[in-house]
C-alpha cells in the first residue's frame, strides 16, 4: 500500500524497505526450492551465480568507462583516472568476484559462465535489463535529485527564508495604519501559499473565481540582495466572500516554481509530460514542507494550500471555497487554543491563591478523648 503524506493523502511518502525486503524473501525463498530440487554440490551453484552477477557488474563498469575516458573524461573528472573510476566501478562487487574465482572456478563451468555473461551483457545493451522507472524515481528522491527538490529549495532560499520571518511585522504596521479590522483573525497572519496539483497560476485570482477579490497590498519588505539596493517584495491582501457574501481576508499568493514545472511541460525539448508535471508538484510541495518545517524564523508564518484543481471547470467558485475551509479550520484552531488557555490560566489562578486559616470557635479536644467517646 502507498504511504501517503499525514497531512495530505495525495502527498506520496519517502519509499520504504518494503521491496527490498521482497527482494530478500523471495532470494530466501528461491534458496530453499534450489536446496529441494538439488541438495548436492549447492554451494558451488550458488557460489558460481554469485561469481557471473559480480563479474556481470566489472564488464558493465567497463563499459560505462570507456564512454567516460573517450568522451567524458576532461569535462567530467578534469582528467582524473581515479575518480572515473569510481565512478564506472563498484569495488566492494570487484573484490567479490575476486574472491568467488578463486573459490569457486571449476574448468567445467567456464561455458555456463561466459553463455550467462553473454546474455546479460546483450540485455543490457539493448536495454531489456535497465532500471525501471520506479527505480529511477526513487535514486532520484533519495539524492535530492528532481527538479522539485531544486525549486524547493531556490523558493525557500531565495524568497521564503527572506520574506516570512518579516511578514508579520509588515502586517502589523498595516493594522496599525489601517486598523484592525480587515486582518482580524491573528492566527491567519500568515502567508497563505496556493498549490494546484495541475500546476496553473493565474495572474489574477479574480479572474479565476469572482468571489475572491484584491484589497491592498501590505507594506513593501524592502532587502539589500545579491547586489541590488533595496530590493522590494511584495504581498496582497485579498477578500474571499463565502455563500452569504460575508468577506474574510488573508494574505494570498500562488507559488510561482510551479508556474515553471507548467511552462516546463508545454516545451518539446525539456522532455516533461503531464505526468512527471504531476509528480514533481506533489515532490515540490513535500519537500518545500520538510523545510519549512525545520526553518525556525519561518515556524507559524505560512500556510499550504494545495488542492486538486481538476475539477475546478465544474465549479465556478471552486477556489474560493478551498481557501474558506482553510481561514474557517485556522479560526477554529485559534478558538480552541484560545479556550484552552483560559482554562489553564483559571486553574493557574486557583493554584497561586494565597492560603486561607480556617478557624473553630468549638474547644479543642484530643484524639484519646474522642475515641473513649466513640
Amino acid at each position: 500500500m502507498m504511504q501517503v503524506h499525514p497531512d495530505n493523502p495525495e502527498i506520496p511518502q519517502p519509499r520504504g524497505l518494503l521491496a527490498r525486503n521482497c527482494a530478500i524473501f523471495f532470494g530466501i525463498l528461491l534458496s530453499f526450492f534450489a536446496w529441494i530440487v538439488r541438495t548436492d554440490d549447492l554451494v558451488h551453484c550458488f557460489a558460481v551465480s554469485g561469481f557471473i552477477f559480480s563479474f556481470c557488474g566489472i564488464l558493465k563498469g567497463v563499459c560505462h568507462l570507456s564512454e567516460e575516458i573517450v568522451h567524458q573524461f576532461r569535462p567530467r573528472y578534469r582528467s582524473s583516472l581515479m575518480k572515473a573510476l569510481k565512478a564506472c566501478f563498484n569495488w566492494k562487487n570487484v573484490c567479490l568476484a575476486v574472491f568467488l574465482c578463486f573459490v569457486s572456478f571449476k574448468s567445467e563451468d567456464c561455458t555456463r559462465i561466459l553463455a550467462a555473461c553473454a546474455c546479460v551483457m546483450l540485455f543490457t545493451g539493448s536495454q531489456l535489463s535497465g532500471p525501471l522507472p520506479v527505480e529511477i524515481s526513487e535514486i532520484c528522491e533519495n539524492r535530492k535529485m528532481n527538479v522539485a527538490h531544486g525549486l524547493a529549495w531556490s523558493f525557500y532560499i531565495g524568497y521564503l527564508k527572506l520574506v516570512l520571518p518579516r511578514l508579520k511585522d509588515s502586517i502589523q504596521t498595516f493594522c496599525d495604519k489601517k486598523g484592525n479590522f480587515v486582518l482580524k483573525c491573528k492566527d491567519t497572519w500568515k502567508l497563505h501559499i496556493l498549490m494546484p496539483l495541475s500546476c496553473t497560476i493565474p495572474d489574477e485570482l479574480e479572474n479565476e473565481d469572482s468571489n475572491i477579490k484584491f484589497l491592498e497590498n501590505l507594506p513593501d519588505i524592502v532587502i539589500d540582495r545579491a547586489g541590488v539596493k533595496k530590493r522590494v517584495y511584495k504581498h496582497s491582501i485579498y477578500a474571499v466572500y463565502d455563500d452569504a457574501k460575508r468577506p474574510h481576508h488573508c494574505v494570498l499568493e500562488c507559488a510561482t516554481p510551479l508556474l515553471s514545472l507548467y511552462e516546463m511541460s508545454k516545451e518539446s525539448s525539456a522532455e516533461f509530460s503531464t505526468e512527471d508535471r504531476l509528480e514533481q508538484a506533489k515532490l515540490f510541495y513535500r519537500t518545500l514542507k520538510d523545510i519549512l518545517d525545520d526553518s525556525r524564523d519561518c515556524r507559524n508564518s505560512y500556510r499550504f494550500i494545495m488542492y486538486d484543481d481538476s475539477e475546478a471547470a465544474e465549479d465556478p467558485h471552486f477556489l474560493s471555497k478551498v481557501i474558506l475551509k482553510h481561514l474557517q479550520q485556522q479560526e477554529k484552531e485559534e478558538y480552541s487554543l484560545s479556550e484552552g488557555s483560559e482554562v489553564q490560566t483559571d486553574q493557574h489562578e486557583a493554584m497561586s491563591r494565597d492560603p486561607t486559616l480556617m478557624i473553630s470557635n468549638d474547644a479543642p479536644r484530643s484524639l484519646m478523648s474522642q475515641q473513649y467517646t466513640q
